[in-house]
């Protein structure tokens, strides 16, 4: 019996000292205002595992362990609507649809990116099925469900050419001249359109 006090002794002086060591280590991570200190890393925050490295000047290869950073599909599953962005820092994003895209690149942060310029966009022309510049296409608004057949509900239409584009709207009714943009007009509220449950 004795020894099982002594056991029991050391092991509440143990416990004691490792509470003890915790509780100095947090109390130097705080400023003496009692605020945290900014420049310690927040261990929760941690860079999206679905980051690639990206040359930026080009755009990559989708392959089959790329996931999309927005909605986490594989992205090859949709190659008729894949798109992916590159960051000034080197990280890059694949997507799966020209939907997500809008969504990642007005709130990368959102979407534990990096806070690092976007250098190159690219996505795939749903007329040509060919992966072209995404800063230079022609983005139609189309925002009914029951005309698309797309794996997130409904997507921008991409174009390179922007007469392609303006057709695509003159067919209905409920688009117009404005519905066509470029991503220099991408706004949360234009992403809102296809992935409002992401943001």
């Amino acid at each position: 019996m004795a020894g099982s006090a002594h056991c029991s002794w050391h092991r509440r002086r143990l416990l004691a000292t490792v509470g003890a060591g915790t509780v100095a280590g947090l109390a130097g991570c705080s400023s003496d205002d009692g605020e945290s200190d900014q420049t310690v890393a927040d261990p929760d925050e941690e860079p999206s595992p679905f980051l690639v490295a990206h040359p930026g000047d080009e755009p990559k290869d989708f392959e089959s362990q790329h996931m999309c950073g927005v909605c986490s599909m594989g992205v090859v599953d949709y190659p008729d609507r894949n798109a992916q962005l590159a960051h000034e820092n080197g990280d890059g994003m694949m997507l799966c649809s020209p939907g997500c895209l809008f969504a990642y690149s007005v709130a990368p942060k959102h979407f534990d990116g990096p806070d690092s310029e976007v250098v190159g966009v690219w996505v795939t022309d749903f007329d040509t099925g060919e992966l072209i510049d995404g800063f230079d296409a022609y983005y139609a608004l189309e925002h009914d469900e029951r005309r698309a057949d797309d794996p997130m509900g409904v997507d921008p239409r991409v174009y390179e050419d922007e007469e392609l584009a303006l057709e695509y709207v003159d067919r209905y009714d409920d688009l117009g001249e404005d519905d066509v943009i470029t991503f220099s007009a991408v706004d949360e509220d234009v992403a809102r359109i296809y992935r409002s449950t992401r943001l």
